[in-house]
């Protein structure tokens, strides 16, 4: 299914009504060594997300009773040809928020072009009828945190909405800078298990973004977003994400999630 242009704010963090969401991987992305700099163009890629790291994010909740969400809760499985980014893999009372991402640090990041791509899969199709598969969001996004000068995050990111209760359900959203950061509606994408595909171009210099779903662009904007407690690095990164289904106040049990990714590929220039 195409994208359909559609366009209104929604609160990031209303995610017990609406959904949970997440960009910000927190002190996760205040470590790590530079690498060389970026002198010209530099193309990565791979079939899977081997060598990536994975972090719990920050669109989780636990119901009353249960312990809050930790690494045990989420996993990436990665195969010859795929990748299975999980989460809430031990159905417990939670909303889990797995993120899986790849880092470049180096002051060249913020006076360089990122273009990246993957393609992504539900390997179900969330439905009212329940069971052991279920799911609250499918995320991804390309970014440049630029904690020498501006402090803020520059770059842009898409939600794919996969609760089935929500009134949402198969809309995509795109990340703005709207309130300090929040989503707007960008369209609209049929759940289903075929494989998409999202491209994305962040260019720090012309603050221009371009993010392309299935060959659709979402005319997203450029978002710039502050962050507390981040280092003083320049990095960039592309990222996978996804949270299990909300479980209700009181769940003692709630279904796991998953998607499917592969065929990443990533140019510096």
């Amino acid at each position: 299914m195409g994208v359909n242009d559609t366009r209104t704010v929604t609160s990031r963090r209303r995610f017990i009504s609406t959904l949970a969401a997440g960009i910000a991987l927190g002190t996760a992305l205040t470590t790590g060594l530079a690498a060389p700099a970026q002198a010209a163009t530099v193309t990565e890629s791979g079939k899977n997300l081997a060598g990536w790291t994975t972090e719990v994010g920050d669109g989780v909740f636990a119901a009353e009773g249960q312990a809050a969400v930790n690494s045990a809760d989420i996993t990436v499985e990665n195969r010859a040809a795929d990748s299975r980014v999980r989460a809430n893999i031990l159905n417990r009372g939670v909303m889990a928020h797995v993120i899986s991402y790849k880092r470049v640090t180096d002051t060249s990041m913020m006076k360089t072009v990122q273009k990246a791509n993957y393609q992504f899969a539900m390997p179900y199709v969330p439905s009212t009828a329940g069971g052991e598969r279920n799911a609250q969001t499918v995320e991804g996004g390309l970014f440049v945190w630029d904690g020498l000068d501006t402090r803020v995050d520059h770059g842009t990111a898409f939600q794919w909405v996969l609760n089935p209760w929500d009134p949402n359900f198969g809309q995509i959203q795109i990340w703005t800078s709207a309130n300090g950061g929040s989503w707007a509606n960008g369209g609209y994408l049929k759940p289903d298990t075929a494989w998409h595909t999202v491209a994305m171009t962040v260019d720090p210099v012309k603050k221009k973004v371009e993010l392309v779903i299935d060959g659709k662009n979402l005319n997203a904007p450029y978002s710039v977003t502050p962050k507390s407690g981040w280092g003083t690095d320049v990095s960039a990164r592309l990222q996978v994400e996804a949270i299990s289904i909300y479980p209700g106040a009181s769940a003692t049990w709630a279904p796991q999630h998953e998607v499917l990714v592969r065929n990443w590929k990533w140019t510096r220039q």
